[in-house]
């Protein structure tokens, strides 16, 4: 049977589309690990499963962090804000860094300028050492997932943090700490970078 121009093209569409399907509804879904919503701003921390070369690190599959952010500035204006940052199959491991993913809420909102921080570990990791600009410091806790919920998602076992501050969230350096404060990895003073210099990031260590 020979096809004519426009029944090919269809068909072609029709193809394109089952593929589009079928690759989203194979993709994991999304599982939120915190939330909060407020009268003019709500935002979630989500996680799932990565695709390999995706965010800023390639190589086999690993974790994604996801902050989504809403906010209105009027009352027919809303706004919508996604961050995402993907890890490779190693970025869960107890010397390897937190993979960080933070949102914003511009200060022209009505209640003002906002940060939103999702954070995942390694099990080891007991907590997360921050040192902003002028050597303040603060400890957060990192908290479980359920072994169950971990394993249906497809990462095993880690910890994480969610939480939004008002102002703006910049750390110069992490410090990973397991049982009785041991160091389990340290970005070193200047090792994270945020703010102009585009999304925030850890800087590569010198080798030796």
């Amino acid at each position: 049977m020979k096809l004519t121009q426009a029944s090919a093209l269809v068909l072609l569409c029709g193809l394109l589309l089952g593929a589009a399907y079928s690759h989203a509804a194979a993709a994991p879904p999304w599982m939120k690990l915190d939330a909060s919503r407020g009268s003019d701003y709500a935002w979630a921390v989500k996680v799932k499963p990565g695709g390999g070369r995706v965010g800023r690190v390639t190589g086999e599959s690993g974790p994604c962090v996801l902050v989504a952010t809403m906010w209105r500035s009027g009352p027919l204006e809303q706004h919508r804000s996604r961050y995402r940052e993907c890890g490779s199959g190693q970025a869960l491991s107890d010397a390897g860094p937190p993979l960080v993913a933070t949102g914003m809420r511009p200060a022209g909102s009505r209640s003002g300028e906002m940060s939103v921080v999702g954070m995942i570990s390694a099990p080891a990791v007991r907590r997360v050492r921050i040192t902003f600009g002028g050597g303040v410091e603060e400890t957060i806790q990192m908290q479980s997932i359920a072994s169950a919920q971990a394993r249906r998602l497809g990462l095993g076992r880690f910890r994480y943090a969610a939480f939004a501050i008002r102002g703006v969230w910049c750390a110069e350096r992490l410090v990973s700490l397991g049982a009785a404060n041991r160091v389990l990895w340290d970005s070193g003073l200047d090792g994270y970078r945020c703010g102009a210099g585009g999304a925030p990031h850890f800087m590569p260590r010198a080798a030796g």
